[in-house]
């Protein structure tokens, strides 16, 4: 239903595209609350061979899904004035931050998390610099973009040498596999490269820099996301 929120923001007449589209993910959020009455205190509720739900994730699902209709509720006055092609891209970047979030929440491939984890940087950060509300929108767009890849890639280098040593990325096989010790310097800088991207997004002190600015200059909708 998700997927299908991009053709309704391109082919919706443009006098009812914001009830339309308001409307649709409504539904979407709807739909999702029934995520909840399948979660188990242990173990999975699978959805499909890539997605599965679990006590942790399931909230967080769910709260993607409602956070969007409300950011289309917080941007409809904000995008009125601007031409209706730009209000259409608008709510496709939306949509599209709601799927890379859905997708990274229900993976049960880590590395699948981690592309999507990543992926949700690049409507983010246009919308940060094409809607955002102040001058130095396009500075704060790049200190967002490059504090996060740079805080990521010792995850993805991480994940690599997980995979080398379990031969699995699947958070169905992880648990059963030989687990690392942490006994040596390295294992513990490999441990520190699996936390730095979290910490970075959190945001830890001293890795938070790009974060006030994000917020100042990002609209209403770019500031819900984060």
């Amino acid at each position: 239903p998700t997927l299908m929120l991009v053709p309704t923001a391109w082919l919706t007449p443009s006098k009812c595209l914001w009830p339309t589209t308001l409307a649709h993910s409504m539904v979407i959020a709807l739909l999702s609350l029934s995520w909840l009455k399948n979660t188990m205190e242990t173990g999975w509720s699978t959805l499909n061979p890539f997605m599965a739900t679990d006590p942790l994730s399931t909230p967080l699902l769910v709260l993607t899904c409602w956070l969007l209709p409300l950011m289309i509720l917080a941007s409809q006055n904000h995008t009125a004035t601007e031409p209706i092609s730009r209000q259409r891209m608008y709510i496709s970047l939306l949509t599209s931050l709601q799927i890379f979030l859905i997708l990274a929440f229900g993976a049960t491939e880590v590395i699948m998390f981690y592309v999507m984890f990543e992926a949700t940087l690049i409507p983010t950060l246009i919308i940060i610099t094409r809607w955002g509300n102040q001058t130095e929108r396009l500075n704060a767009g790049i200190y967002f973009l490059f504090y996060t890849l740079a805080g990521s890639l010792p995850l993805l280098v991480a994940l690599l040498l997980l995979q080398d040593h379990t031969g699995t990325l699947s958070l169905f096989t992880l648990p059963f596999s030989h687990p690392l010790h942490l006994s040596s310097n390295a294992d513990k800088l490999w441990w520190a490269g699996c936390l730095l991207a979290f910490l970075v997004k959190m945001p830890l002190y001293g890795v938070h820099l790009w974060l006030p600015k994000a917020h100042v200059e990002a609209p209403v909708a770019g500031s819900m996301v984060l």
